[in-house]
Formats: structure tokens, sequence, C-alpha cells
């Protein structure tokens, strides 16, 4: 006889089974789903070609917001512009016009002629820097503050050869701007230019430093740092300053094709400028260090005749009878590579070299001579008045 198994007694414990396993699956996926997904996994999704979900980012970052570079800029411009001038020049009246008015022959008034620029009060006690070619051929300088005072000037001193003229006002306790070392001016650094442009008292604008060492057709023998900041007819003379407020360069001149700004301007290095100063205040003129050579160009002929690697340096063609030059032991023939610690390109650079140097203080210089590397000490001395 066969016994037969009751299935029915089966039926609930298999619908038990069946929700049990679906409380689990829908735990674990809700577990799943609740879970932050790891930077691991989110890799793995990026590489896997899933899109990861958006990151939120904070744009600003603390101390570094839009607000406080803004703010910074414009305490900046407040600290600089009270020691920002307006120069103004009148020339004398042409002598043959006054000598035609007196004795009554011929028509017509007599014509004085007028020009602007800039310059910045490096002193509490009324010293002024400006360039030379603001003020040359004036007969009456007048300077205006910016709390509005018209001042006249009297011209302390200049030294034409770096376009640079120190004035005085008799006034005291004004606002000076201080000279930082353009030595440690650096391409790409943000500058500013505070003037005088078009008669517009107090303008300011920003630019980056785009060039170091610029040798351009100029009134200054020097080099130049080339800005982008707008400089326009009015801003000569003027400070270009760094974000620490200290003024870098003494805004020169402009490149341009309309005559107004086009994003090339150049200005005279600071430490050139504060000699300058310096000489007219502490003696009354300024001291240009003598050297004493005559120098060639050297050129690739050159350069294969003499053994020469290539046409760096400055050739001396001969030495002045007397001079420090003569008395260090150079020589014609020699080829000067670097004065005191800095490299010499060329003869123009080599001028600019000495005329960094200073007076009674001992230099150095490194020279090929016949091929030969060769190191000489120079003492520079003031330059003959003749």
């Amino acid at each position: 006889m066969i016994k037969r198994i009751n299935k029915r007694g089966n039926l609930p414990t298999f619908l038990f089974f069946l929700m049990v396993l679906a409380l689990a699956v829908g735990g674990f996926a809700f577990w799943r789903l609740s879970r932050p997904e790891s930077p691991q996994q989110q890799s793995t999704g990026l590489r896997s070609g899933k899109e990861p979900a958006p990151i939120e980012r904070n744009v600003f970052l603390p101390g570094r917001s839009l607000e406080s570079i803004d703010q910074e800029c414009t305490e900046l411009v407040s600290h600089v512009v009270p020691s920002v001038v307006s120069i103004t020049t009148t020339t004398a009246p042409d002598r043959e016009a006054l000598v035609r008015q007196f004795f009554g022959i011929g028509g017509g008034g007599i014509h004085q002629t007028s020009k602007m620029g800039s310059g910045m009060i490096v002193s509490p006690d009324g010293y002024i820097v400006t360039n030379w070619h603001v003020v040359n051929g004036a007969a009456e300088v007048t300077v205006q503050l910016s709390d509005g005072r018209s001042l006249p000037s009297r011209l302390a001193g200049a030294d034409q050869r770096s376009d640079i003229a120190i004035l005085k006002v008799d006034a005291a306790d004004l606002p000076s701007i201080e000279f930082g070392d353009s030595e440690k001016v650096r391409v790409g650094q943000m500058v500013f230019a505070v003037g005088n442009p078009f008669g517009l008292q107090e303008t300011v604008t920003q630019g980056i430093i785009s060039a170091k060492g610029r040798r351009t057709v100029s009134e200054a023998a020097n080099e130049f740092f080339q800005t982008s900041t707008t400089i326009n007819p009015g801003n000569s003379g003027g400070p270009l300053i760094d974000i620490g407020g200290k003024v870098i360069g003494i805004n020169n001149f402009i490149i341009s094709r309309s005559g107004g700004s086009e994003g090339i301007g150049f200005a005279i290095p600071s430490n050139v400028a504060k000699r300058v100063y310096e000489d007219i205040v502490q003696r009354g003129r300024v001291i240009h260090p003598w050297f004493g050579v005559v120098m060639r160009p050297l050129t690739p002929g050159l350069a294969r005749q003499l053994g020469l690697p290539d046409t760096r340096g400055a050739l001396v063609a001969a030495t002045m009878a007397g001079s420090p030059a003569e008395r260090c032991g150079l020589r014609g023939g020699d080829v000067i590579l670097s004065f005191n610690g800095k490299p010499v390109r060329d003869g123009q650079e080599l001028r600019q070299r000495v005329a960094e140097a200073q007076v009674g203080v001992p230099a150095a210089m490194s020279i090929l001579r016949e091929g030969k590397p060769l190191d000489l000490d120079i003492v520079m001395v003031e330059e003959p008045a003749n």
C-alpha cells in the first residue's frame, strides 16, 4: 500500500520563506541606496564611463575673495595718490617777439607755451621727482598737490642722461612715497600707474610688468621696464608702484601709432631715480662714474679672429690715459664678460653697468684675454668735468 504525502502542510512554510527572502532583499537594497559612494567607487565609476555626481566647490578661497582684493587695491591707491602731483610748466616768451613788440614791429602778441606732466613727493620737506623732459626749457614750474594747493617750485637739480629732474617746493609735512628696489622687480607682477594724463589729475591705471631691460630710443640712456599699464601724455614723471605701495619705476614714454596708449609703456627703474635724487640732495650734483675705455663692436668676424666662441661681451679697443680702466690693468683686445657680478652682453650693457657702479667702491670684472679667463678689480672715480 502506497502512503500519500500531504503537500498542503508545506504551503505555509514556503510562503513564510518567500516573505523572509523578500524582506532581506528589500533591506539590502535600501541599505545600498542609502550608503554614500566611496571615493574608490567614484573613480571606478569614472573609469567605467558612468557620470559622477556633481561636486559642489567653493569658488572663493578664504581671505582671497574679490571683495578683499578690491579693498586692498582701493586702500593702496588711497595711500599713494596724495603723494602724486600734477606739474604745469610755462616757457619763457620768445626774445625776438619781445624785441618786435618793444619797437612796435610786426603784429600779434607774445605767445607762451605750457606743458603738463606728473611727479611724486619723495620727502616730507618738499622734494619732488619727475622727468627732465617735463621741465626742460621751462621758465615757471607750478606743482598742484592732491589737496588742491598750487605751489611754485624750483629746479634743485637734474640728470639729462637718465631723464630725471628733482624739484623743490617750500612746504612741510607733505605726504611722501617710498622708493622700492627695482632690482627685485619680476616680469608679470602687478603694477599701478598714477599721474596726470591729459590734465586729468589723480588718474590710476593697472597692468603688469611686461619686460625688463628694454633698450629704446629715448631721452634717457638707461634701460627700461616695459609695462602694459595705460600711460598717456601727461603721465610722464609719475610713479609706477607695486602692490606694496612703493615706487619701482618712473613713467617715461609710450610707443604708439595713434598717439594714445596701446599698452606699450616704458618706465625708468626706481634705483636710477633714487641715485639721482640722493646725489642732488647730498652733494648738490649728480655723480657719474668714470671707466675710461674705448669700445668696439664685437662682430662674428672679430670673434673668430680673437678665438672667441661667440659675440657675447664688450670688446675693449683701448683705454684712456690715467683712467680707472688703465690703472686696473685692462688692455685693448680684452673682452669684458661681467661687471660687478652682472653679465655684460655688449658695449651698451657695459655702459649701463658702469653707470650703476658707486664711485670709490671696488668693482669686480670677469674678462677674456687671448681666450683665457681673468678677473680684475677696479675702483671707479668721478667723471672729469671735460
